[in-house]
C-alpha cells in the first residue's frame, strides 16, 4: 500500500453523538494514538483524510495528529456515502466505523453494531428500516472485512445479513471516555436533583430502551420509591417511546459530556431496562465511574458486564421492580462491593486495545506493516 491508499469514512462527525458515533470518535482517536506513536508507520499511512460531506458543520471537532478530517464536496446523506465516498475511496482501503458504506469499495472494513433493524423492527421507521435491510446483506457480502462490537452481535448479525459468523472480527467498545470531561459543578442545582437519592437513566426515547415498562415498574414500588432521572434524546430514524410523564419520574433531555459524568457519579445507582444491544456502552460508563448498575439481562449484557451488576428480565415490570427494591435495601457495605466489582470490569475494556485491533487488521489489509 502506498501513502494516501487509506480512508476513513467520516460521515459520523456531522451527526449528533450517540454510542455509534461515540465508537467512531473514541477508537479513532485511539488509533490516532497509536499512529502518532510510532513515526514511520504515521509517515507511511498519512496523513489519513477522514472524509465526510461538505456542507454540514463537524460537531465537536476531534484533535487528531494523523488523522485528517477532510471536506469532501458531492452529494448528500447516503448518496454521498455510497456514491461520492464510494468514487473517492475506491483505489484504497476504506474504514467504514458505523453500520454502513458504499457498495462501491470492496476493499473495506465494515463495523456493524448490532441486529436491531430485524429483531426489533418496530424501533424504527419504515424509510430507515428498509434501506438498512436492503444495503447491510450486500455489504456484508461484498467487502473484504466485517467486524461488529461482541459476539453476542456477532451471531445476531452473521443470521440476519447471512454470513459466517467467524467471518466476523470483533472490536468491542470502551467507557474511560466517561472519566476525561470535567465535572460541571452545577449539575445537580440545575435538574433539582440530590446526590445519592436518584436513580439514573440514560438512553434515548426507543421503545428499545424500555423506558416505559422501567417507569411502570417505579409505579409498583410505590410510595418510597427513588427518583428516576433519564437523560437521552431522539434520535432521526428510530421510532419515539410512549413515554408519558409520572411522579417521580425526571426527563433531563440531551445533556453534555460533564453533566453525564456527575448524574452517573451522584446516582444511587445506574439502571439500564434495554431490550436489546449489540454492547451497551452506559451501563459500563456508569462502572467506570464507580456506581453500581441495575442491568437487563438481555442480549450482550451479561457478556459485557459479567457478575458485576444486579440483573433483571426486562420483559417483566414486576422482575424490575424487585431489583430496584432489593438493591436500595443492601446495606452500603453491598453496594460499595458491587460498585467495585463494577470498576474491575470495566477496567478490562480499553479504547486502546480496540485500536490496536484495528491497526492490526488495517495492516494486514494494506500490507503497510511491511513497508
Amino acid at each position: 500500500m502506498t501513502r494516501g491508499d487509506l480512508h476513513i469514512n467520516g460521515r459520523f462527525l456531522t451527526q449528533r453523538i450517540s454510542g455509534v458515533q461515540r465508537y467512531a470518535r473514541e477508537l479513532l482517536t485511539a488509533f490516532d494514538g497509536l499512529l502518532a506513536g510510532d513515526p514511520a508507520l504515521a509517515n507511511h499511512l498519512g496523513p489519513v483524510p477522514v472524509w465526510y460531506p461538505k456542507g454540514p458543520p463537524v460537531i465537536d471537532p476531534p484533535h487528531w495528529r494523523v488523522l485528517v478530517p477532510t471536506a469532501l464536496p458531492g452529494f448528500s446523506g447516503h448518496a454521498w456515502e455510497q456514491v461520492t465516498l464510494g468514487r473517492k475511496a475506491r483505489g484504497g482501503f476504506l474504514v467504514s466505523l458505523c453500520g454502513s458504506g458504499p457498495l462501491l469499495c470492496h476493499s473495506q472494513l465494515v463495523v456493524f453494531h448490532d441486529a436491531n433493524t430485524w429483531t426489533i423492527p418496530e424501533a424504527f421507521s419504515r424509510t430507515y428500516r428498509a434501506f438498512h435491510r436492503f444495503v447491510r446483506p450486500r455489504l456484508a457480502n461484498r467487502v473484504r472485512r466485517i467486524g461488529t462490537v461482541s459476539s453476542f452481535s456477532a451471531g445476531e448479525l452473521a443470521t440476519c445479513l447471512g454470513v459466517p459468523q467467524d467471518r466476523f472480527t470483533v472490536i468491542y467498545n470502551s467507557a474511560e471516555h466517561i472519566l476525561t470531561p470535567n465535572e460541571d459543578p452545577e449539575t445537580l442545582t440545575r435538574y433539582g436533583l440530590e446526590p445519592g437519592q436518584y436513580l439514573f437513566v440514560a438512553g434515548n426515547q426507543s421503545p428499545n430502551k424500555n423506558i416505559a415498562r422501567l417507569i411502570q415498574a417505579r409505579q409498583i414500588i410505590g410510595p418510597g420509591a427513588p427518583t428516576l432521572a433519564i437523560a437521552g434524546g431522539f434520535t432521526t430514524g428510530v421510532s419515539q417511546a410512549d413515554t408519558a410523564s409520572s411522579d417521580g419520574v425526571m426527563f433531563l433531555g440531551r445533556v453534555t459530556d460533564e453533566e453525564l459524568r456527575v448524574l452517573y457519579a451522584q446516582s444511587r445507582a445506574f439502571v439500564f431496562p434495554s431490550l436489546y444491544e449489540g454492547f451497551g456502552i452506559p451501563p459500563l460508563e456508569a462502572m467506570a465511574l464507580g456506581t453500581p448498575v441495575l442491568s437487563s439481562n438481555s442480549s450482550a449484557m451479561p457478556e459485557v458486564l459479567g457478575d458485576a451488576v444486579k440483573y433483571f428480565d426486562p420483559t417483566d415490570a414486576t422482575a424490575i421492580a424487585a431489583c430496584v427494591k432489593d438493591f436500595v435495601a443492601l446495606p452500603d457495605r453491598d453496594r460499595h462491593a458491587l460498585a467495585m466489582r463494577g470498576q474491575e470490569r470495566a477496567g478490562r475494556f480499553s479504547w486502546a486495545t480496540s485500536a490496536h485491533h484495528l491497526l492490526d487488521l488495517v495492516l494486514q489489509e494494506t500490507g503497510a506493516g511491511q513497508a
